[in-house]
């Protein structure tokens, strides 16, 4: 338990910084994940704490915290922190890291811990490349998301799901990351 909840929180305090350094004058910048310039997917990663942390406590999903403006006026990467801080503590109760996305089909998919570990890691690299950041990622975390997810979504189920693109290819040499970013169909 204890170190499911460090990787994510190696994670979450990763992408707090890449927020931290995010300024209005890049907002609408665009960012390699389709759906987002840079304020909206600062607004989706502030939004995605909340929303997870009702996961953890076992609430149902609630992605009316997605059309929600988190941010305002205030530092993306104040806010992300607060909302860290309260999923990491959510994460902690007894029971939160053994549940389980359910499938729209029924029965059981991911955690939903590890969901929320390659949403992070995977939009910090998002986050990181369209501001100019350091995209390599916390190498704990990074390792984490290779580990759990690298080859174990085949394209065929990205259709069906369409939450991700096909994998598109990356140089062997390239950085763990920039192959996983790569494996859920980013470009740079």
């Amino acid at each position: 338990m204890t170190h499911d909840i460090d990787l994510l929180g190696k994670a979450l305090h990763h992408t707090t910084r890449l927020l931290s350094n995010v300024t209005p004058a890049q907002y609408g910048q665009p960012t390699p994940c389709d759906d987002f310039d840079v304020r909206a997917l600062a607004n989706h990663l502030t939004a995605g704490n909340p929303y997870y942390a009702t996961l953890a406590q076992g609430g149902a999903p609630d992605f009316s915290l997605f059309a929600q403006d988190h941010i305002g006026d205030r530092q993306p990467g104040d806010v992300y922190a607060q909302g860290a801080r309260t999923v990491l503590a959510a994460w902690r109760v007894d029971g939160a890291l053994d549940r389980h996305m359910p499938l729209p089909g029924g029965g059981l998919g991911p955690r939903i811990a590890d969901i929320q570990l390659l949403e992070s890691v995977l939009h910090g690299w998002d986050l990181a490349t369209a501001t100019g950041q350091d995209r390599t990622g916390d190498p704990d975390a990074v390792h984490a998301v290779r580990e759990r997810w690298y080859g174990n979504w085949p394209d065929e189920i990205r259709a069906q799901t369409g939450l991700f693109a096909p994998s598109e290819p990356a140089p062997d040499d390239a950085p763990a990351l920039d192959r996983i970013a790569a494996y859920f169909g980013r470009t740079t």
